[in-house]
């Protein structure tokens, strides 16, 4: 259900006082609109997630391995130098700090979650939720830079101690950072597309329940 459903059940209601105003109806078709933009917000959050776990395994499997010896049991690998251990121990640091973060984020919206609270309570929690989305996705390029850089810096190490040419790593840099630039410009899509329209849908309705002559 779009905002139009709310605004024809306020039409409805046009000519009644306030407490006339069918507000289980628009209650309704908000928190189905509410689970919508969750559904959204949550399906971004399990891709977070499923990067990291899987960059992080794949760290921590190359530093086990180098650990145990295995590279040098195997012709086409050498073991990694101290840089390469630190370059690798840094793009851990770098995507366990872009999937806290997103955690943190969460788990705060989460606490703010209640399914006893009114409509306009909803609403100004709505409004808050959706500020914030907006809030942080404006910058959202930064916050990108930490998981991509320790990318980078992951391949560059794979590739030396296997010994791929170091000509093959210069298209990979330049995928990296037109990557990084692609996800910038789709989250910014999704501001100016999804977030931006529904928090001035919000707060119209929000107008009309707490000014019925607005």
């Amino acid at each position: 259900m779009e905002f139009e459903d709310m605004q024809v059940v306020w039409n409805s209601q046009h000519d009644q006082p306030l407490y006339g105003v069918d507000e289980v109806g628009l209650h309704k078709i908000l928190r189905s609109k509410n689970e919508r933009f969750h559904r959204l917000i949550y399906w971004q959050h399990i891709q977070t997630y499923g990067s990291s776990a899987f960059m992080l395994m794949a760290i921590a499997a190359i530093l086990l391995a180098n650990v145990s010896g295995l590279p040098g049991k195997v012709d086409s690998l050498r073991t990694l130098a101290g840089w390469e251990i630190a370059a690798l121990l840094v793009a851990m640091v770098a995507w366990l700090q872009f999937s806290l973060c997103v955690y943190l984020g969460q788990k705060k919206k989460n606490r703010e979650r209640s399914d006893t609270q009114s409509l306009l309570e909803d609403l100004d929690r709505e409004i808050k939720h959706t500020t914030y989305q907006i809030r942080t996705r404006k910058h959202i390029l930064m916050g990108f830079i930490p998981p991509y850089v320790g990318t980078g810096l992951f391949i560059s190490i794979v590739f030396r101690v296997t010994g791929v040419s170091n000509w093959i790593l210069s298209p990979v840099i330049v995928g990296l950072i037109l990557g990084l630039i692609i996800e910038s410009r789709s989250q910014r899509r999704l501001i100016e597309r999804e977030m931006v329209p529904r928090l001035s849908q919000l707060k119209t309705l929000r107008d009309k329940l707490t000014d019925p002559q607005h």
